[in-house]
């Protein structure tokens, strides 16, 4: 660290592969390189080591529950980085047990914008209220960092891209493609290896999420798509849900969706059964091909210097196992001896969903102070209306093709 407080970039010497300390204790920021594109800490240009910003991002939250929990939690876990200026809830039971935690609540959106100085709202309701409290949060021209979906119909979406479009700071909390494993195979593939993508195969999550995935493998904009769907029933056991572990073994039948989406010489592939992303029993698949190799799951082959066939797998390295002290939770993934990504958050143990959601806060923050958007309102209203298309061509087989939308040139 400078002695103005800002991170010191060195470039990675050879000698000193995936460094993040120079030898005087200073935090220092790897430079990208060939052997290690894509690398999160060096994408944003933010300190793998430095977690605490030297201001911390206030935000307003509106909204209370199961999703919301994770972004309080995120605010207790990193003090200094995140804070919560205020919840909006109307349950007089979460207000409080939010009151014991030591966060302020309020009843109303108009009393939250008169506590603390937030630098945005992250607006975390149910699907059916997202559009219209955004559009009161938008009213008061603070920005606004959205959980998914935002909209429950196509009217809403159109409808709230009229407000948008253009005129406000509008981000989405759409984490998956953040998650460290994703951020690895997506920095793999911007390092060339793969040469180009041409298919991705998503069987991990469901609707706008998957979607999302499909698109960043393949660095589609999802404007011109053709769609072809077919679905099936399948039983099986529940797994982990939002209340906890099933308390009895029950059998129950799940809806299997399979999907192709055809954007014009590259292709999706959708393949997702309820329950799939919690289940216990349930396996999850990714496949990303390219012209010159391919990821499967943890592994990458490739061709290297036109004919050597390499084989190399995605290592995630732990912090606390065996006879490591230095603490608990993920340090980062390696690749090929270089670090692909590196947790932004090492000194606090998060799941990956957490990193991820961290992650978005932190991107947002940068946004709100001038820098370059995340995930933007018009990738979301994409990948919503993609799903929306999904549905009505399984529902119809029938192929179904995407059309010139409000927000197609904003992608």
């Amino acid at each position: 660290m400078s002695a103005d407080g800002t991170c010191v970039l060195l470039e990675e010497s050879p000698a000193s592969p995936g460094t993040a300390a120079a030898e005087d204790g200073t935090c220092v920021l790897l430079e990208e390189s060939p052997a290690s594109p894509g690398t999160a800490a060096a994408e944003d240009r933010t300190c793998v080591l430095c977690d605490e910003s030297p201001v911390p991002a206030e935000f307003l939250l509106i909204g209370s529950g199961w999703r919301a929990e994770f972004f309080i939690r995120i605010a207790e876990k990193l003090p200094d980085t995140f804070q919560i200026s205020a919840i909006v809830t109307s349950n007089a039971v979460l207000r409080q047990s939010y009151t014991k935690r030591g966060f302020l609540c309020v009843r109303t959106l108009e009393e939250g914008l008169r506590t603390g100085t937030p630098a945005f709202a992250v607006v975390c309701v149910s699907r059916k209220a997202a559009s219209q409290v955004s559009r009161q949060v938008m009213a008061h021209g603070l920005p606004i960092l959205a959980e998914t979906p935002v909209a429950s119909s196509y009217e809403e979406l159109t409808e709230l891209s009229r407000h948008i479009l253009g005129t406000v700071k509008f981000q989405v909390a759409e984490q998956y493609y953040l998650r460290p494993d994703h951020a690895a195979r997506l920095a793999c593939i911007e390092s060339g290896r793969l040469g180009r993508p041409v298919q991705a195969l998503v069987s991990l999550t469901n609707n706008y999420h998957a979607i999302s995935l499909i698109r960043k493998f393949l660095g589609e904009k999802g404007d011109q798509a053709v769609i072809r769907a077919q679905r099936f029933h399948v039983p099986g056991r529940p797994g982990f849900e939002r209340d906890g572990p099933p308390k009895e073994a029950v059998t129950r039948m799940y809806s299997q969706t399979l999907a192709t989406f055809d954007f014009g010489g590259r292709q999706g592939i959708y393949n997702f059964e309820d329950d799939q992303h919690r289940s216990y029993i349930r396996s999850q698949h990714i496949q990303i091909k390219g012209d010159n190799g391919e990821i499967n799951n943890g592994e990458v082959r490739y061709l290297r210097d036109g004919g050597t066939p390499v084989y190399s797998p995605f290592l995630r390295i732990n912090k606390g196992e065996n006879e490591n002290m230095e603490g608990s939770g993920l340090k980062g993934i390696l690749f090929e001896g270089t670090w692909i990504y590196q947790n932004p958050y090492p000194k606090v143990r998060f799941s990956d969903d957490e990193i991820a959601v961290a992650t978005c806060l932190s991107r947002m923050k940068d946004y709100c102070g001038g820098g370059r958007p995340g995930y933007s309102f018009a990738e979301a209203a994409q990948d919503f209306y993609l799903t929306l298309l999904l549905e009505e061509a399984a529902k119809t087989g029938k192929e179904v093709a995407a059309r010139e939308q409000p927000w197609t040139r904003w992608l």
